[in-house]
């Protein structure tokens, strides 16, 4: 091949493989791009306060429930509160302190916070309508064999303890409680939940188109080698099989 036209055709075939690499590599970043915003998306949807009773049933509830924060409107129920022995708060000992509250006829386990003793005034429950927030978590059922200790305080917040010292079917998550309208003064100080907040499962559909579009690009330079060899090689062969000839 004449060495002026395979250098014109190498031209062309670079700017070729360029345009084509930068396609795949633009198609790559938007889809990269589009899977963390749909990462995003369900993020904030999960994020979203929804009703308790969207979160589970009276016998169950979906994954993405533990965690999720949730609002509840009704009352708490006359029922003892019940206490969760030695919890500290910022360093000081203290109780997590388990209130019924009856949500459209079902109680649902409230964890309304700590307080240092077993007779500290935030322990009094309002009396009228409130609407809780806060995150679901799951019980605490591994100290099932005596969940509950002589002076009547739980070991951890057991599911079967707390139905048998109410006399009631519980709902299958505690509500941790993160604020309260109207607010109760004095009250228990609000605790962190021991779950993160639901996350979602990462969309892998649009991770893979994301690193096919790369393979793609980089398939674009291993062509251009290719065929830019390919013609570096008949050059040469031609040459060989002229200096035969003469």
């Amino acid at each position: 091949m004449d060495p002026s036209r395979r250098a014109s055709r190498t031209v062309a075939l670079t700017i070729l493989a360029i345009a084509a690499s930068a396609a795949c590599v633009f198609l790559g970043v938007w889809q990269g791009q589009r899977a963390q915003d749909i990462i995003d998306a369900e993020r904030a949807a999960l994020s979203a306060p929804i009703p308790v009773r969207q979160a589970m049933s009276a016998d169950d509830y979906p994954a993405d429930s533990v965690g999720r924060p949730v609002t509840a409107q009704g009352s708490f129920a006359n029922s003892e509160q019940l206490l969760v022995a030695q919890r500290e708060w910022q360093g000081s000992d203290g109780e997590w302190v388990l209130a019924p509250f009856v949500v459209d006829g079902q109680t649902l386990v409230v964890l309304r916070g700590w307080v240092d003793s077993p007779a500290s005034a935030a322990l009094v429950l309002p009396v009228d309508a409130v609407t809780l927030t806060g995150i679901l978590q799951p019980f605490e059922d591994f100290y099932s064999e005596q969940p509950r200790r002589d002076d009547g305080q739980l070991v951890a917040i057991s599911r079967p303890a707390i139905e048998a010292a109410w006399g009631a079917t519980v709902l299958p998550l505690v509500l941790v409680q993160t604020g309260q309208q109207p607010e109760s003064q004095p009250a228990p100080q609000l605790v962190l939940p021991t779950v993160q907040t639901s996350n979602v499962p990462f969309p892998l559909q649009n991770a893979a188109y994301t690193l096919q579009w790369f393979v793609f690009a980089a398939f674009v330079w291993v062509m251009w080698w290719m065929w830019t060899r390919r013609d570096a090689r008949s050059d040469a062969d031609a040459t060989e099989a002229d200096s035969l000839d003469s």
